[in-house]
Formats: structure tokens, C-alpha cells, sequence
């Protein structure tokens, strides 16, 4: 039995690596801001992280005002 070569390891390892690739659409939606991080979307209506007027915080300030 022959020892495979590096060239006939690296072969099988890219075919198995693009058979599992399958729908790469996802790559198509990335946008170009490797080097500003994650940039919001257009039309989220999420609000920022830790924004006060953010949906359930109003609710909580009115328990903490409560007596107990």
C-alpha cells in the first residue's frame, strides 16, 4: 500500500470541504464592515443596547419606585 502524498491529503480534504458547503446565499447578505463590527440594518427598530426609552424599561422604573 502506497503512503498518500500531502498533494492527495489536501485533494480529498477540499472535496469534502465542498461537498459540505452546500447554499452559500448567506454571503450574498454580509455586508462589508469587517473593520467598524456589526452595523445595524436598515428599518431594525430594535433599540440600542441599554437604551433607557427601550421597550420594558418603563415598566421596571415604576416597580422600583413602589414601596415595599
Amino acid at each position: 500500500m502506497a503512503q498518500e502524498t500531502q498533494k492527495d491529503i489536501a485533494e480529498k480534504a477540499q472535496a469534502l470541504k465542498d461537498k459540505g458547503q452546500g447554499d452559500r446565499a448567506y454571503l450574498e447578505r454580509q455586508t462589508p464592515t469587517a473593520g467598524k463590527g456589526a452595523q445595524p440594518t436598515e428599518g431594525s427598530n430594535a433599540p440600542p443596547s441599554g437604551a433607557l426609552e427601550a421597550e420594558g424599561q418603563r415598566p421596571v422604573l415604576e416597580r422600583s419606585r413602589k414601596v415595599r
